[in-house]
């Protein structure tokens, strides 16, 4: 099976954002691919102080087309 999820790493920890059906002690195969925020990607594009960057991506009072 081949299933792309995405997950958050903490404390030295991947945790899956989904519930996975996967016996326990199944051993798996993990990629790795990082994903930058919206803020990071943006900051280069748009001049604008990074907390103002930050609050309008990240606000419902700027919705996303």
């Amino acid at each position: 099976m081949n299933k792309t999820i995405d997950a958050i790493y903490e404390n030295g920890v991947i945790k899956p954002l989904e519930r996975l059906d996967i016996s326990e002690s199944k051993k798996i195969k993990i990629t790795i691919e990082t994903t930058e925020s919206i803020v990071a990607s943006t900051k280069a594009i748009i001049k604008a102080d990074s907390d103002v960057v930050r609050h309008v991506a990240v606000s419902d009072e700027y919705p996303c087309p």
